[in-house]
Order: C-alpha cells, then sequence, then structure tokens
C-alpha cells in the first residue's frame, strides 16, 4: 500500500492532503515471482486452502493470496483452516472443518494499514518540514512519527 506518485515526493503537497490522497495495493516487486507463481498453480485449481497463522495478520495474508490468485481464476473456492498447534489431530480436524476468510479480521488489518500509511506520512513530513524550517540541526534529518 502506497500513495501514488504525485505523493510520494515530500514537498510535492501539504501534509493534510495525504489523509484523502489516492492510495493503491500491489504485490511489491520483491514478491512477483511469488505471485506469479500461485496465479500460474491458482488457474487449474478448484480449491485454495490457507494455512496462515490464526491472527488478523494471517487472516490479511490469506485474504492478500485470494485476491492475487483469483486474478487468474475467479471461480477458485477459497477456504481457510483454523489450527492453533502444529500435532496431527489439529491438522486433521483443521482440515475437515474449514471456513471462509474472515473478511471483517482481512478489511480491519486493511483498514489500519491505511491509517498507519496516512497518519504516519502525514505527521512525519509535517513535522519534519516544520522543524528543518526552525533548528538548523535537522535540516537534513527526517523527524519520523511513530516507527515508520
Amino acid at each position: 500500500m502506497d500513495f501514488t506518485d504525485a505523493y510520494r515526493r515530500w514537498n510535492a503537497c501539504n501534509p493534510v492532503s495525504l489523509f484523502t490522497a489516492p492510495i493503491f495495493k500491489d504485490v511489491g516487486q520483491k514478491l512477483e515471482d511469488v505471485a506469479r507463481n500461485i496465479q500460474q498453480e491458482a488457474r487449474s485449481a478448484t480449491h485454495l486452502y490457507i494455512w496462515t497463522d490464526c491472527d488478523r495478520e494471517g487472516e490479511a495474508i490469506g485474504g492478500e493470496v485470494a485476491e492475487v490468485c483469483r486474478k487468474t481464476n475467479p471461480r477458485l473456492i477459497v477456504r481457510r483452516a483454523h489450527f492453533s498447534s502444529v500435532l496431527p489431530q489439529e491438522i486433521h480436524h483443521a482440515m475437515q472443518n474449514t471456513r471462509e476468510l474472515d473478511m471483517r479480521l482481512v478489511n480491519a488489518v486493511e483498514a489500519r494499514s491505511e491509517l498507519d500509511l496516512r497518519i504516519g506520512a502525514a505527521l512525519s513530513r509535517f513535522q519534519t518540514l516544520r522543524l528543518q524550517s526552525q533548528f538548523d540541526a535537522v535540516k537534513d534529518k527526517i523527524i519520523s512519527y511513530g516507527p515508520c
């Protein structure tokens, strides 16, 4: 997830405009080969089983994988295995009791990611540009808001 080119440069816009700026989602250059591979596999598949960690992030990763796969196979049936340990009985139970992806969790992670991007970028740019104009010690430094 990122801003379009018009909003990426620090001096291209007022930091406040980042709260409503267009954003896009893509696979990213590092994972293009992975995406191509799973799309190739998805073409002839009927089902996709998601076996990621059973938390919000795992659900969101499953949603992203399903989205990539459905670009080449929109009829793909996506199921989610839910397990808490890697023991034979847990794995068998998970496979026999799959469910649909919880899109509420997927959407919650995407919303949080979008908020992190918008708030972090806007506040980092605002405070950096403001402080750079007032203090020589930070003229060439970026002052980041939060962990971003």
